[in-house]
């Protein structure tokens, strides 16, 4: 598909635009002058909006060296997505020696940091005749993914990951098919020796005799404040005149790994075609409750990755801007990304955007490797390649669209 012809200068004001809009209020300012600069994402005016280098000098990530397996693609169910790589698998015999299985998890999935995204889907429901009746079918108008992986903190950076065992009254998978406390609760005291406690675990993990367990380390995204992120992008999706539905999650995919033993049973439940055989032919109504009962789980590990934490500096009393950010703030995030978005949900982009580059410079599509510097010259060729999509797209952008797109028919 080709490049739409490139949109005038975008400038958003989110004050005047309402965050709880209804299906009939659409009336949405978007008259800003081209010269006005960047709104801060700072009560202080000093603070310029320019965005800075994400994760700049931060420690090079590890490189997993055992087979990831991963079951499952992107899904809906009910009309909302399914996060369906939120967990993957590690199978290995060497994972059932308590030295190897520790190392792997301190020296590498401690340091890996999950997947947060911002999910933006739209759709709208049309009516089609099959027959002598109508029915509605869900069309959808755009589904991006955008990763914020990269804006987390250095893994080496102990106040940005934050790895740690749970505590002797705290209930968690000890081994078995149920959350418990501890056998004995009596020393409820913060471990001592990180490195240690785990060791203990994986010893006891490996030196159990049941026929199928698993391990579990979880990784928790903190601080990010979904509600600012999800009011700007509904605004600048409005600023567009879509008419449709727009529903903006935070999945995080590898929140989680589970570490299973090397039997076949367990070979068998991670790979994707047999679980389908037992989806399709119902057998998962009678294999699911032996699975659970009978596996011995340890879910003992968690690496927190804050994205914010509270500003211990901070006078003025807790607040949303009274925070320390591990690379970005979400204002800032949503201005270096807002043109990307906007280009992305007119042209109906559907899966990852990971590929793109975000770097400032290459957020004007003029400013796109192999494009010309003719504006007219550029407008005519976009318009030849991206057909009836490509039109409407550049309909859009410039405004000339009144009655909007996107609505229910």
């Amino acid at each position: 598909m080709g490049r739409p012809a490139p949109p005038p200068v975008y400038r958003d004001d989110p004050d005047s635009v309402s965050m709880h809009t209804t299906r009939s209020d659409y009336d949405y300012d978007d008259t800003l002058q081209i010269g006005e600069p960047l709104p801060a994402y700072s009560d202080d005016p000093n603070v310029s909006s320019k965005a800075p280098v994400a994760n700049q000098g931060a420690s090079p990530l590890p490189e997993d060296e055992y087979s990831v397996i991963e079951c499952g693609t992107t899904q809906y169910a009910f009309g909302k997505p399914v996060n369906t790589k939120a967990v993957t698998f590690r199978i290995d015999e060497k994972l059932n020696e308590p030295g190897c299985l520790f190392k792997y998890i301190d020296q590498c999935l401690a340091k890996l940091p999950p997947k947060p995204l911002v999910q933006v889907h739209g759709y709208h429901w049309q009516t089609v005749r099959k027959g002598n009746k109508k029915e509605k079918k869900q069309v959808v108008d755009f589904d991006i993914k955008l990763s914020m992986q990269k804006f987390l903190g250095d893994p080496k950076n102990k106040e940005w990951c934050r790895p740690r065992t749970v505590g002797s009254t705290e209930k968690a998978l000890r081994g078995g098919f149920r959350q418990t406390v501890a056998k004995d609760p009596a020393g409820d005291l913060e471990v001592g020796d990180l490195r240690q406690d785990l060791y203990a675990w994986c010893r006891e993990y490996c030196s159990s005799n049941r026929m199928l367990k698993s391990f579990r380390v979880n990784r928790t995204v903190s601080g990010l404040d979904t509600n600012l992120i999800q009011q700007r992008i509904e605004a600048l999706i409005r600023q567009t005149n879509y008419r449709g539905h727009i529903m903006i999650t935070f999945p995080v995919e590898d929140r989680g790994v589970d570490i299973y033993n090397p039997h076949r049973i367990n070979r068998w439940r991670t790979t994707p075609w047999i679980r389908w055989v037992f989806y399709l032919s119902f057998l998962w109504l009678f294999t699911w409750p032996l699975l659970y009962f009978f596996t011995a789980r340890w879910a003992i590990f968690t690496v927190e990755w804050p994205f914010s934490i509270p500003n211990a500096q901070s006078t003025s009393g807790a607040g949303r801007n009274d925070r320390k950010f591990a690379t970005i703030s979400e204002e800032a995030w949503f201005l270096k990304h807002r043109k990307l978005i906007r280009r992305l949900v007119m042209c109906g982009h559907q899966g990852t955007a990971d590929e793109l580059d975000l770097d400032e410079e290459y957020e004007d599509p003029r400013a796109l490797p192999g494009r010309s510097n003719n504006e007219h010259v550029e407008t005519a060729v976009g318009i030849i390649q991206a057909g009836v999509a490509g039109w409407n797209a550049v309909q859009r952008g410039l405004g000339r669209d009144p009655d909007g797109w996107g609505a229910d028919s």
